[in-house]
């Protein structure tokens, strides 16, 4: 099971679409500003349920992507009329901005009506191994997380529903209907907070929704046919989506995510076992940092597919990048590992002639670059003696292992080479 986060946008408009007839139903009252379009005006602010936004009155304008706190990082405005609320989306929009060890740039927005309230209320759904557990207090908000004791944990066997007898009478419906459309619609995770009742009627102010994209296929008429977001600051690169379009056309796999373009470490590995063993024998002994991207490449892809996949990752690690390189490493040598078990049916010789390509339009960018390799399988000696040939041909510093090798040794060797400060050294 994957778990991807939609906008709060897209939480509120599913859990709005699908209500259905259930009793408790809460009002809610926004609309999304997107990337490129131009902001609404009071005229023409219809909400999601066909009402329209009183014109008067306090507003609410938050940005709209996915990173969490945002009323503790400034992120949430409460404007005193509508035009206060543009003017302030207007002076972020565009804006990239860091959150943690993550940049992006805010592209999406909310505006929704300011709702008076003396209360807030905290509810989320979550699914465990054996039952699911419904977590509701009576003190929501943004300080949530210090209210630990006043936070119930409800579980609810999977066979079962919800007792909901400690839970406010006038609220039981709406949490119900919650947890059902938690159930119904395979979401990993469903928050809403802070939920509020005034005047006999429940208002969602806030969601955060994960669904378990493994259900995609069954969610056809809700969710799963929806574009859904990666992370803040995880947009991804050209050649990121290069290769996705490549993997999608090929019977193979040729996956590639790009972890930190400041890495020195760059790793093209057979196999999905392979590739996580790797990922790991390298962020065991030096600063995850130093670990570029994440890939792999596997079903015996072919000359052309193994050329392409390797020029974009190759494009990537010669590309340069924006600002200073951190700590003032300047033109630091990199290592390219191309790693992998004993294949059972992979062409060794076959996908290495597709890299050697690859490598021969690139070569004079990659005199910073030390390739290691340890591969085994079908005309493996051949594949090797193919690489290392052409790499000492084009000068590049290459070292070639088959399977007297141990998988991962070739990383200590990398990192030894590069001269890479170790964990805890």
């Amino acid at each position: 099971m994957a778990q991807k986060p939609l906008y709060e946008a897209q939480a509120k408009k599913l859990i709005d679409e699908q209500w259905g007839k259930m009793p408790g139903k809460p009002i809610i009252q926004y609309v999304s500003v997107i990337p490129h379009a131009p902001l609404p005006t009071p005229p023409s602010f219809i909400l999601p349920h066909g009402g329209r936004c009183p014109v008067g009155g306090k507003y609410v304008a938050k940005v709209d992507e996915l990173f969490g706190k945002r009323g503790k990082l400034g992120y949430v405005k409460i404007a005193k009329d509508f035009a206060e609320a543009k003017a302030w989306i207007q002076k972020l929009r565009r804006k990239e901005v860091k959150i943690g060890e993550r940049r992006g740039v805010l592209n999406h927005f909310l505006i929704e009506p300011f709702i008076e309230h003396k209360k807030e209320y905290y509810v989320s759904c979550v699914g465990e191994r054996e039952t699911d557990v419904i977590f509701f207090s009576v003190a929501g908000g943004i300080d949530i997380e210090e209210q630990g004791d006043s936070v119930q944990r409800i579980k609810v066997p999977l066979d079962q529903e919800p007792d909901l007898k400690s839970i406010p009478k006038e609220l039981r419906d709406t949490v119900l209907g919650l947890f059902t459309l938690f159930r119904k619609l395979d979401l990993g995770f469903l928050e809403i907070n802070p939920l509020v009742f005034e005047d006999g009627k429940s208002y969602l102010l806030d969601a955060v929704v994960r669904v378990d994209t493994a259900a995609a296929f069954r969610e056809q008429r809700t969710w799963g046919t929806w574009e859904i977001p990666d992370g803040f600051g995880n947009a991804p690169v050209e050649e990121e989506l290069t290769i996705r379009d490549l993997d999608a056309k090929t019977g193979s796999s040729l996956k590639f995510v790009l972890l930190n373009p400041h890495g020195r470490i760059w790793t093209m590995v057979a196999g999905g076992g392979a590739s996580i063993i790797y990922a790991d024998a390298i962020t065991n002994q030096v600063d995850a940092k130093e670990l570029a991207n994440y890939g792999e490449w596997s079903g015996n892809p072919s000359t052309d597919e193994m050329e392409e996949y390797t020029k974009n990752i190759l494009k990537l690690m010669t590309s340069p990048l924006p600002g200073p390189p951190p700590r003032g490493e300047g033109k630091k040598w990199k290592a390219l590992i191309i790693g992998g078990g004993i294949a059972n049916f992979t062409d060794i010789a076959k996908t290495f002639a597709g890299v050697i390509k690859a490598l021969r339009i690139y070569a004079k960018k990659l005199k910073n670059v030390h390739i290691f390799v340890r591969r085994a399988g079908p005309n493996d000696k051949k594949g090797l003696t193919m690489l290392q040939q052409a790499c000492d041909e084009m000068g590049i510093p290459c070292v070639t292992y088959g399977a007297q090798r141990p998988m991962t040794e070739v990383v200590g060797i990398a990192i030894k080479d590069l001269n890479i400060k170790k964990r805890n050294s």
